[in-house]
């Protein structure tokens, strides 16, 4: 009898819980495919307050051979941005907000070849920025939403060198500033 009962509520919870599920309103978190490349998660921390980790991955490689010269080249980068969407306007199925957001990256790179006498340079610089942009985000359904982002950006690099030559081996720094776009969309699974 007890069995039956324990039976009969799982096969009851089976049943019932995408029925629960569908009635729920929109998804708390979202997969993020954007443009610049980069994957991540969208969670909707409030109606108003959302949080969005991203991450990217780059690499390359090449190589050229000829009579008395070969150059090997190769290249990765890694790099994550942590924004923060606040929701100023809703109409319909569009939603406008705010976003700042804050980004670190690591590249890595190394050239040998058999021109120089220090045959083998090797390059890592990493890069901190920041930006504030403006953005609009349009749901085409319960589980689908486009998304486009325009504003003002800031990076700082900063580079260190070894086998370029005895001279210029150390650490390189500069600044880069101007406008940042995105686009990308978001599926709730």
């Amino acid at each position: 009898m007890r069995i039956r009962r324990l039976l009969g509520l799982c096969v009851s919870l089976v049943v019932g819980l995408p029925a629960i599920a569908g009635a729920q309103d929109t998804p708390k978190t979202g997969i993020v495919i954007a443009y610049p490349a980069a994957v991540g998660i969208l969670w909707h921390v409030s109606d108003k307050v959302a949080i969005r980790p991203e991450f990217n991955l780059t690499g390359s490689s090449s190589s050229l051979s000829g009579q008395s010269v070969s150059i090997d080249s190769s290249a990765w980068a890694v790099g994550f941005g942590l924004s923060a969407l606040f929701y100023m306007h809703e109409q319909d199925s569009l939603r406008t907000y705010f976003v700042p957001r804050f980004e670190y990256t690591h590249t890595s790179s190394s050239n040998t070849n058999s021109i120089t006498t220090t045959g083998k340079t090797t390059v890592g610089s990493d890069t901190y920025g920041g930006s504030g942009a403006f953005g609009a985000q349009y749901g085409l359904g319960k589980r689908f939403a486009l998304f486009g982002e325009l504003g003002f950006g800031f990076e700082h690099r900063t580079a260190d060198t070894s086998g370029i030559s005895s001279g210029l081996t150390g650490t390189v720094g500069g600044n880069t500033w101007g406008l940042r776009s995105g686009v990308g969309v978001v599926f709730y699974p």
